[in-house]
This record gives structure tokens, C-alpha cells and sequence, in this order.
């Protein structure tokens, strides 16, 4: 079945927006921001769950309060945010890019601001694809634990572990800027060496000189936010497949975000690698918040700078 991104997602969308007393209805037609929930998960190789990220992360947001401690008021107020349905995922990782890019490029000739929650990080170079089709001098921001520049634990190539390196071969991808990486393998490694003017590494254990004035020269004007939830210290993030200790934690986190979103012309964004634990609410949480301070951040940071 053709997916429709007009139709709402069920139960209830991202932070249940509709339960409230809104001034003027939120519709696909009328809304800025459109997340895309896609839960494919076909190449992990440790702890599974990712494909019910989106929809634990979606029911944990009916949770969080939306009046923001920044903006001092509530976010659906000033920005509209519609969540489609999850559409029909293929099983081969290449097919559920390519179906990907699609969406994401009809949402982009719609003049929306696409958002994408995972499941698993290979959908990312879908994402990459299609902002590629439609903008040039674009930079992909990321958080993680790993670097994804290669994979030595899988017998294909492309895979959630990779798609950093696909996605740099695209022909407007120009630059990577990674934060929070701790844990890389030789090939990544070696890439990262012979790349360094692709890719600049913010290492999770030198975070407390990061540099403003650095994190900006890293990027080009354009740039994707991709966010794999393991960039998080373990001991506030366990709902994930490899959680790495030593990693980020929360205002360090927002601090980076908003600084780009103020400073740099945020093209698309995904929140990706959650996997929920049954009866423990708190990493489920903590992404449903996050990912309304991003959306928060891409249209209202400038403001809050």
C-alpha cells in the first residue's frame, strides 16, 4: 500500500498534541515539523529492539510536559508537529533506504521539515540520500558512541555500522563532524586518518574542551542532525544496543544542539537506536524529550541564543 504521510499516526502522535486545547488544529497541510516513525532493524548484530523505538518513544512523549523551560511557553503554541504512521518496511537494509529518501523527499517538495525516529542507525544514509537530492553543501552532525565508518563484525558492508562512510560518498555530503565517539574499530580508524578534512571527531573523553568556535568550523551551512541515542553515557541511556559507558550527558547535549540550530540552517534531523525496556520508562523518556528540545531547537534557537 502507497504510503500516505497525510494520514496520523495510531494511537496517539508525538506528544499527544491532539488531547489538547489547541487554538487552531494541527493538519499535515498546516504543520512545520513531520516525523516519520521507522522502526527497520535488519543488520544489528548485539542487543536487538530497535524496531519498537519509535513507538515507545512516541508513547513516553504523551508523558512530557510541553510547556519548555526555555521557551516559556508551550511548544505547540509556536511550532505544529505532525506524526505520519510507520509505513511498510522492507527487510533488506538498501530497499528500507531507498523507500526512505522517497518519503523523505516528498516531505522536502512539501516544504516540510522532515524528522525521522528509528530504529536502527543504517536508515540514516536513506535520510542522507534524499537531502543530497535536494541541497548542496551539506555536513551531517552526529552523535554517537561509534564512528559507523566501518563494519569488521558483519559479513555485508552495508550495515548500521557503516553508513556514515556510504553517506560521505554522496555527491553533497561534503563534511562529518561525530560527538561523543569512544569506541572505533581499525577500519574506522584508518578512514578517520585518511579523511580528516571530511571528518573531525569531538572524542567523548576531551568533551570538556570542546570549543565553540570549533564545533561551527567543523560544519558546512547545511546540515543533518543525526542522533544515535548510545552517544549517551550507559548509566543514563541502557535502553540501547551497544551501551557504551563514558559517553554524554544531558545539558552537555543540549548545549552543542542549540549552539548549531542558532548558528547553522538545520536541513533535517533523526533520532535513532532506541530500544525500549519493557517496564522501564526512563531512557523511553529521556528520547521523547529529546527529541522535542531538537525540534524545539531547529526552529526556535535563534531566539533563545
Amino acid at each position: 500500500m502507497p504510503f500516505d504521510p497525510t494520514k496520523l499516526y495510531e494511537p496517539k502522535p508525538f506528544l499527544d498534541l491532539f488531547s489538547l486545547d489547541l487554538k487552531e488544529p494541527v493538519t499535515f497541510e498546516n504543520s512545520d515539523a513531520v516525523i516519520i516513525p521507522f522502526g527497520y532493524e535488519g543488520t544489528v548484530t548485539f542487543g536487538h529492539g530497535t524496531d519498537k523505538g519509535p513507538a515507545g518513544l512516541i508513547q513516553a512523549s504523551a508523558q512530557v510536559e510541553t510547556f519548555d523551560d526555555e521557551l516559556l511557553d508551550d511548544i505547540h503554541n509556536q511550532i505544529k508537529i505532525w506524526t505520519t504512521p510507520q509505513p511498510d518496511l522492507p527487510k533488506e537494509p538498501e530497499e528500507a533506504c531507498n523507500l526512505l529518501a522517497g518519503i523523505v523527499s516528498d516531505l522536502i517538495s512539501k516544504r516540510k521539515f522532515p524528522v525521522l525516529i528509528g530504529g536502527e542507525h543504517s536508515i540514516s544514509y536513506g535520510f542522507a540520500q534524499a537531502l543530497s537530492k535536494n541541497y548542496k553543501d551539506i555536513s551531517v552532525l552526529v552523535f554517537d558512541s561509534h564512528m559507523d565508518l566501518g563494519d569488521q563484525w558483519s559479513k555485508g558492508d552495508f550495515t548500521h555500522a557503516s553508513w556514515l562512510k556510504y553517506s560521505l560518498s554522496l555527491p553533497n555530503i561534503r563534511k562529518a563532524a561525530l560527538f561523543g565517539i569512544r569506541n572505533f574499530n581499525k577500519l574506522e580508524y584508518k578512514y578517520w586518518m585518511e579523511n580528516k578534512e571530511k571528518v573531525s571527531v569531538f572524542l567523548a573523553k576531551e568533551k570538556a574542551s570542546w570549543q565553540t568556535e570549533s564545533i561551527l568550523d567543523s560544519l558546512t551551512e547545511n546540515v543533518f542532525i543525526s542522533f544515535d541515542i548510545d552517544a549517551f553515557d550507559s548509566s543514563v541511556m541502557p535502553a540501547t544496543g551497544t551501551p557504551e559507558p563514558g559517553g554524554l550527558f544531558w545539558n552537555e547535549t543540549l548545549s552543542v544542539l542549540r549552539e548549531v540550530c542558532a548558528k547553522k540552517n538545520v536541513i533535517g534531523m533523526d533520532l535513532v537506536e532506541l530500544a525500549p525496556i519493557e517496564n522501564f520508562h526512563a531512557p523511553d523518556f529521556l528520547a521523547a524529550k529529546l527529541l522535542m528540545k531538537m525540534i524545539l531547537y531547529k526552529f526556535r534557537a535563534k531566539k533563545l541564543a
